[in-house]
């Protein structure tokens, strides 16, 4: 009787186990990017009316490309040594889901990219932190275009997101006002917790002033 109360608790165990990872999977994939669930990482695809959308990163090519209705884009190349598979970020190169694409009325999509905050050898220094940036890219014209490009998270820089232990889940994003917010744990010479709002240009943040 021992045994078989033991083989039964062990299979309850086992069983709530494999409910929670399946639960854990789907929390991680249950942002919306427009496409039917699949096997691709979420992030890997976004789906517009009309168009389809495929971020890949090509680690011996080191180059970013994106596919659009099956033409394939260059739309980043890194320099040798700063590859995010060296710091195991590659996942980070993904689109930010539908909630938080606040411009696809001016054909203008946001994806994340990531290299390798330095290029040494050793692991000291940065050398295993990540530079992680929000590009905005046009897919109006016949080729992809990057219009611009700002930093949400830099060991080198020191600026750190809100929450980093949730970065995955894009925690730290939101939209005001129709554009794309991200709110910080620390931004150089900004100060407390500030959120920093994409410019016209996508090429920088704003931040609102505080009063002292």
């Amino acid at each position: 009787m021992t045994a078989i109360h033991f083989a039964k608790s062990l299979a309850h165990i086992l069983a709530v186990f494999a409910c929670c990872v399946v639960f854990s999977a789907q929390a991680a994939g249950s942002r919306d990017f427009g496409c039917q669930p699949g096997t691709q990482r979420p992030g890997a695809s976004l789906c517009l009316p009309g168009k389809t959308l495929t971020i890949d990163y090509r680690s011996k090519a080191r180059t970013v490309s994106i596919t659009i209705n099956g033409s394939s884009h260059v739309v980043e190349r890194i320099d040798r040594n700063f590859g995010p598979e060296l710091i195991g970020m590659e996942q980070y190169i993904r689109f930010l889901p539908m909630e938080l694409q606040p411009y696809l009325s001016r054909n203008v999509v946001l994806f994340n990219s990531v290299v390798r905050s330095s290029g040494g050898e050793g692991m000291g220094q940065c050398g295993s932190g990540g530079e992680v940036f929000v590009n905005a890219m046009s897919i109006s014209g016949a080729k992809a275009r990057v219009l611009g490009k700002v930093q949400v998270e830099s060991c080198s820089l020191s600026i750190v997101p809100a929450n980093m232990e949730q970065e995955t889940a894009f925690s730290e994003y939101s939209v005001v006002d129709g554009r794309l917010a991200v709110s910080f744990r620390h931004y150089p010479e900004i100060e407390g917790r500030p959120t920093g709002v994409l410019s016209s240009d996508f090429r920088q943040f704003e931040f609102q002033e505080t009063e002292h």
